[in-house]
């Protein structure tokens, strides 16, 4: 919509917000009814696809893009009856998606939004990239306990502009490196080499757990995993343990492309359990085996995903044996690394 001069601004605004948002707000509640009754995911051919988190576990966050404004009229998040909705013109839309690139990071966004409208009025001006940049140079937090919140339309351009945001862009190169592992672990076009392979629940356990990491963890994990595999590839480290900040384990190993697939399986599974005692700590253990490439054949790798929430010593113990009779992860010393989200130098 183009508001031109002598126009009534309210008779076309309220046009246009009925097109662009009402509808909008109207398909997003239909999709909360049918969420609210599915297990499933529905594939495009009626078929069942990836189960649902149970509904006690599920948090849906509803969002509406308002097309056609071109950032010459307000547009205004709240709940419109049955839910919060976050509304967003097309282009803070694709701000705040380039910004927040993860689900985590996007996810803890839209909470923390919710939880502030809901208690304080808020006055954005411009686009809702300011209220983002707001958020982001405060830890990623809104203040908790204001009445009135208004936003200055010069807040977005000036965190941009902050030697310290550019460090932190260039900083954040090496977590794409995990991004890269988890679209190489997703390839729709791998084939089982062995028999089989994992069902799309059990790879989806352990894939949606490592796109489940942020940005500034992903960071952590991608120089790791950079690290590991230019040492693997000089035959100087075999395998390595991380646990990121979210406590989750993770295990790689580099094997020998002729590795066959059962012993592969069988030592990535070892050394998993094996990692959880040495971590001392932790749910979760990922293990992904990865191998070089070989010309004409392709690589190969494997990804286990293991949840003990009842880990006892009697467990702990036989990892102990494990480890002394197998000798994995001999010797290996726990090291601790830290980064700041936005580099001082």
């Amino acid at each position: 919509m183009h508001l031109r001069e002598g126009e009534d601004l309210v008779v076309e605004h309220n046009r246009w917000e009925r097109k662009a948002v009402d509808e909008s707000v109207k398909q997003i509640y239909g999709a909360q009814r049918w969420l609210a009754s599915a297990s499933q995911v529905i594939r495009s051919d009626g078929s069942p696809g990836l189960a649902l988190p149970p509904l006690s576990q599920r948090k849906v966050h509803h969002v509406a893009v308002a097309f056609g404004g071109h950032t010459e009229v307000a547009v205004k998040s709240g709940d419109f009856g049955k839910g919060f909705v976050h509304v967003m013109d097309e282009n803070s839309f694709l701000e705040v998606l380039t910004e927040l690139d993860t689900v985590t990071d996007l996810t803890d966004y839209l909470a923390a939004k919710e939880a502030l409208i809901s208690g304080c009025s808020v006055l954005i001006e411009g686009p809702e990239s300011n209220l983002l940049g707001w958020y982001l140079h405060n830890n990623r937090s809104f203040p908790g306990n204001s009445d009135l919140m208004i936003v200055d339309n010069t807040i977005w351009q000036a965190m941009r502009e902050k030697p310290e945001f550019k460090r932190r862009k260039e900083a954040d190169r090496d977590s794409y490196i995990w991004d890269r592992l988890i679209e190489v672990l997703a390839d729709p076009n791998a084939k089982p080499i062995a028999g089989p392979g994992p069902t799309l629940s059990e790879l989806e356990l352990a894939l949606r757990t490592m796109a489940r990491e942020p940005r500034l963890s992903r960071r952590l994990l991608g120089t790791s995993v950079r690290e590991f595999l230019e040492q693997a590839k000089a035959k100087k480290l075999r395998a390595r343990v991380l646990t990121a900040p979210s406590g989750t384990i993770y295990v790689f190993v580099f094997f020998p492309a002729e590795k066959d697939s059962r012993s592969r399986t069988a030592e990535l599974g070892c050394r998993c359990l094996i990692a959880r005692h040495i971590v001392g700590r932790g749910d979760t253990i990922i293990g992904v085996g990865l191998s070089g490439h070989v010309p004409g054949v392709g690589s190969t790798s494997d990804l286990i995903y293991m949840n003990l929430p009842d880990w006892s010593a009697v467990e702990d113990e036989k990892a102990v044996k494990m480890k002394a009779d197998l000798g994995f992860f001999a010797g290996t010393a726990i090291q601790h690394s830290h980064v700041d989200e936005y580099p001082v130098s």
